[in-house]
């Protein structure tokens, strides 16, 4: 029942998600091929990378490390988009980052998982099963972005309106899970913050300095620099603590498990180092 309610809000945040986005906003950074390689390189390769490297420095294990990778998989989300809007970024780059990659999140996400899984669960804590997740996450993130998008060609005038009132259940729906996440994780959270807080702020940080640095080696112009940052460093949790709900162990009856704990944790920490980058992105203007 709790996987099922999780499944349904991830859907129907990812649904809101689509109807913000058009058809064009799928082709933005593909007229600009070192701002796509850009995006790509950071969001699917360096992310999870670096997760990973950033796991074994601080010698993190079990289904707290495998938390880490499944939040390094997500794609950002309507957030990345706002926070581009006020540190001055390229927008429209932005919108079409996080539609991409939502988009690829239905492949890259299984397959990194699953090469990801013998190196930090036990064989018999988790039967990893590359195709039906990949199944569920396009049924649950990929599939909604992608009928919300069809709807607002179809009925853009009326979308406008469903977009804002689908907009705010969203982000109530969001921090509802994350709040449901940290309450039935507290113990473990506490348990953990040592470890788990310098992780995740130093993931952030890392990206972000890697977007601003890879940015200017590829000649991109400031705006599209600060927006490959933000969306490098923001990403969806929704989807890495529904992932970590689906992946926990059959019967499970906490709200939902240590998997899921980091992607929670994470989307109130990004907010913390991502709010004076936007701040200092800002004052530098265009």
């Amino acid at each position: 029942m709790i996987e099922l309610a999780l499944g349904l809000s991830l859907a129907f945040i990812m649904f809101s998600l689509g109807l913000s986005l058009e058809l064009k906003d799928f082709v933005v950074a593909f007229r600009q091929p070192r701002a796509l390689l850009a995006g790509l390189l950071c969001q699917v390769i360096l992310l999870p990378l670096m997760a990973y490297v950033l796991i074994g420095l601080f010698r993190l294990q079990g289904d707290l490390a495998f938390g880490v990778m499944i939040l390094s998989c997500c794609p950002g989300g309507i957030t990345s988009n706002v926070m581009s809007r006020w540190a001055r970024g390229d927008v429209a780059l932005s919108i079409s980052y996080t539609a991409i990659v939502s988009l690829l999140t239905a492949f890259t996400l299984p397959l990194i998982l699953g090469s990801a899984a013998g190196r930090f669960l036990a064989t018999s804590d988790l039967e990893f099963a590359v195709v039906p997740l990949s199944f569920k996450v396009f049924a649950l993130a990929t599939l909604p972005v992608l009928i919300g998008v069809m709807l607002r060609k179809l009925h853009a005038s009326a979308t406008i309106q469903w977009e804002r009132r689908c907009s705010r259940l969203a982000n109530l729906l969001f921090a509802l899970i994350l709040l449901a996440t940290l309450i039935s994780q507290w113990d473990v959270f506490t348990a953990h913050l040592e470890v788990l807080g310098p992780i995740l702020i130093s993931l952030n940080v890392l990206m972000l300095l890697l977007g601003c640095t890879l940015g200017p080696l590829l000649a991109l112009p400031r705006p599209q620099v600060t927006t490959l940052a933000i969306e490098s460093g923001f990403q969806n949790g929704t989807v890495g603590i529904v992932v970590g709900a689906m992946l926990s162990q059959p019967g499970f009856n906490a709200v939902l498990t240590e998997m899921s704990l980091p992607s929670a944790v994470y989307g109130v920490l990004m907010l913390i180092t991502v709010a004076p980058f936007v701040v200092w992105r800002r004052s530098l203007g265009r």
